[in-house]
């Protein structure tokens, strides 16, 4: 029965997924949106879906540290994994604005969020290493 309720699970979840691409390309080319701009904005969906579900069970038990580990653990696997092996397969052209502007940013909010989580306000497993009492 088990078994059967796995293969009904998978059934259905493809059969959504297909309504939803399809809805979803259907309202974009009514719109006039960019087809690139939704299929990006479904992919961004479906592979944020699994990490909701999992911080939101989390959260539900009581088990804060675990929605936490997913979030980073996302952010690494989607920064380093995901770009690197697409760079790996078809090298990536980065624009001069991109590296001038947006890295930069990037390097500020990373590590402000890594300052942030090495006070015990935020992250309450940690002493306050830079504001001591």
């Amino acid at each position: 029965m088990e078994l059967f309720f796995l293969i009904l699970g998978f059934i259905v979840i493809i059969k959504a997924t297909s309504v939803l691409v399809d809805c979803a390309s259907a309202l974009a080319i009514k719109c006039k949106v960019p087809k690139i701009l939704i299929a990006l904005t479904i992919v961004a969906f479906g592979t944020s879906a699994p990490e909701i579900g999992i911080s939101f069970s989390s959260i539900a038990s009581n088990n804060d540290t675990m929605a936490f580990a997913n979030v980073i653990g996302s952010c690494i696997v989607n920064v380093f994994l995901i770009i690197g092996l697409g760079a790996i397969i078809n090298p990536l052209r980065i624009k001069h604005t991109t590296i001038k502007k947006e890295l930069p940013l990037l390097f500020i909010i990373t590590t402000s969020f890594a300052v942030l989580m090495l006070d015990s306000l935020f992250n309450p497993l940690t002493s306050n290493y830079f504001f001591s009492k």
